[in-house]
């Protein structure tokens, strides 16, 4: 831990933003927030924000006089001596991320920095692909402030590593800090800034710029093809017959070499960061002619173990018989089914003929305004209206809910333990 506080702004307060600015302030920083939703800021700046994300608010209270939020983005810059964006990088059709809000900021930062003569360090925290900040954003940086990246003026990279539902303690309790460094002095500035937030010592790796917006998406690679290994493995156990795909996996993790997290037969992977990222290396791989065999077959193993799924059920109960989903966020702790495992399984379900009807214990709701799925408000009446039962993730409170659909006496089919049916 660090007993130097810096001034800091924070440029993007969506599900990541926010949870990063009120931490830092809650660490004794002074912060400086800005985003160009208004409705958002009028919300932040007048008292009236609630998030239902664990321990936001109640980071977001501890720090607020060291937080300030502010719809002028230059007040936000000017005195700030780093500078963090976490702006939407959202995918383009063929899979890689798209820059142009990013670009919109970083322009103005530039802007803004003409008129300073402080050390800043301008740090990326949204996910780019790889050479984005060496280039694109260097250049304009460059362009707009009349500085060099270099003296005064330093560029990193630092995408967090974090899950909705747990992003104050992803973001306190780290695995490591992945800093992409155009010079070692802006590293250390945004080392010692997230010094300040963790509970523990973290390594840090520090690197290139484009190195570090490498090791963002493969690692996320790596754990997504282990999902689909361990879902392609449940495949052909299912295929022989008769074997317990949590003792296979089990024994496989306990090699040192390949280890037991996300080894695990279950649902397909999916929520905003995952699949995404998957598409973004292989699109990565074919800018440059080379073979995306690996991502590729990761995506494509993952939409097969959907209709896996759906497979299981129709042996077991055929149309157009009432199914009851169990939860449609894509995990516990958040509402968001943004490419939702579940939400994509009742889609084929629909489209063979089954009546679906959910309830989810996160609040969540069916995606885009969409109807055609019963909503229940509670398990209980799901359980009374559907003839089949399937849970599709892991819930806050896990026991009660296998309990609960356990006690109904009505078959299931339970994702999260490998495929278990009564």
């Amino acid at each position: 831990m660090y007993a130097s506080r810096v001034n800091i702004s924070v440029i993007g307060l969506g599900k990541l933003g926010l949870p990063l600015a009120a931490l830092l302030a809650h660490s004794g920083n002074k912060v400086r927030a800005f985003d160009k939703n208004e409705s958002l800021m009028h919300s932040l700046i007048e008292d009236r924000f609630f998030s239902t994300e664990p321990e936001l608010m109640e980071t977001l209270y501890s720090g607020k006089e060291n937080l300030i939020f502010t719809n002028d983005i230059a007040e936000c810059i000017s005195s700030s001596r780093l500078i963090c964006i976490i702006v939407p990088t959202p995918s383009k059709s063929n899979g890689e991320f798209s820059n142009e809000f990013l670009i919109e900021v970083v322009a103005e930062i530039g802007r803004v920095l003409q008129g300073t003569s402080h050390e800043v360090v301008v740090n990326i925290v949204s996910t780019v692909m790889p050479g984005s900040c060496d280039s694109e954003i260097r250049d304009l940086l460059e362009k707009h402030s009349g500085k060099s990246v270099g003296i005064g003026l330093g560029l990193c990279y630092n995408p967090e590593f974090i899950a909705l539902g747990s992003v104050i303690h992803d973001m306190r309790f780290p695995d490591m800090h992945l800093i992409g460094q155009s010079e070692p002095w802006a590293g250390q500035v945004v080392s010692e800034a997230l010094s300040s937030i963790v509970s523990r010592i973290v390594p840090i790796s520090f690197m290139t710029l484009t190195e570090a917006e490498l090791v963002k998406i493969a690692i996320n690679n790596y754990v997504t093809m282990k999902i689909s290994f361990a879902n392609s493995l449940q495949h052909v156990s299912s295929a022989i017959g008769g074997l317990n795909i949590d003792v296979v996996t089990n024994a496989i993790g306990m090699d040192s070499r390949i280890g037991l997290k996300y080894l695990r037969a279950a649902a397909p992977f999916g929520g905003p960061c995952f699949p995404r990222d998957t598409r973004a290396l292989s699109a990565l791989f074919q800018k440059f002619d080379l073979p995306d065999l690996l991502p590729n077959a990761t995506s494509q193993i993952n939409q097969f173990h959907s209709s896996f799924i759906v497979q299981e059920i129709e042996s077991r109960l055929k149309s157009p018989a009432k199914i009851g989903v169990v939860g449609i966020s894509y995990k516990p702790g958040t509402n968001v089914t943004e490419e939702s495992p579940a939400v994509n399984i009742m889609t084929l379900l629909l489209k063979k003929g089954y009546q679906v009807g959910f309830f989810d214990d996160e609040g969540a709701h069916a995606p885009n305004g969409e109807i055609w799925q019963q909503e229940f408000q509670s398990i209980s009446a799901l359980i009374e209206w559907a003839e089949f039962i399937l849970i599709t993730r892991n819930h806050r409170n896990d026991s009660a809910i296998l309990d609960v659909v356990s006690e109904s006496q009505k078959p299931f089919l339970d994702l999260w333990r490998s495929l278990l049916v009564s």
